[in-house]
């Protein structure tokens, strides 16, 4: 029987028997938690997705840049034209050199009837691997121009890029997704990639 409490009267609190778990959570307890999980997963779904949007964006815009500026290096060290290769239809990107211009110089333990190429001499052993690659499924070229011509339901367009640093008429724009375009296009004197962020 519990002793009376000494004000009021009323009885002192049975304390708990040893080794008994406590209650566990209640209906309004776990409705509160999955509302807050939900709450977070509808505030961070905008920002993966604008996360996802930018990758894409990021991907597309350096793979351009990136075929760009290996071609510029590869006709500067192999002292020969060299030729930026987009294929609109597959979507494809790749860097094709030309045919070295440096002199070939006989070795002298070389067979004088080998017509195999030489091994590269001076610069042209420091290029770069050509660059390629394809962009993505939500990537669209709006806009492919080379020399002010139109190539984007062509086969493919082929942009030039000289020895001495200069290159044709560029100019490509890109849809990723429905809402971010992005333009670029060359420089013909310096033969470098001019990125324009138009929405």
């Amino acid at each position: 029987m519990p002793r009376p409490h000494p004000i009021g009267g009323l009885p002192f609190p049975r304390p708990s028997a040893p080794g008994r778990r406590s209650q566990g959570f209640t209906l309004l307890e776990l409705m509160i938690v999955i509302g807050m999980a939900a709450l977070v997963m509808a505030i961070s779904i905008p920002f993966v997705q604008r996360t996802l949007r930018r990758d894409a964006v990021f991907q597309a815009v350096r793979l351009v840049e990136d075929a760009c500026r290996n071609a510029r290096s590869t006709a500067i060290f192999h002292n020969a034209t060299a030729e930026l290769v987009i294929r609109p239809l597959d979507k494809s990107v790749s860097v094709q050199p030309g045919q070295s211009a440096f002199p070939r110089f006989a070795a002298p333990d070389r067979d004088p009837y080998d017509d195999s190429p030489p091994p590269p001499r001076g610069y042209a052993r420091h290029a770069a691997k050509p660059v390629s690659g394809h962009l993505g499924d939500d990537v669209h070229i709006e806009l492919l121009d080379v020399n002010f011509t139109e190539y984007r339901d062509a086969e493919e367009a082929r942009v030039r890029f000289h020895p001495n640093g200069t290159s044709d008429e560029f100019t490509i724009v890109l849809r990723i997704g429905a809402s971010a375009w992005r333009k670029i296009s060359l420089e013909m004197v310096t033969g470098l990639p001019v990125l324009e962020v138009m929405r």
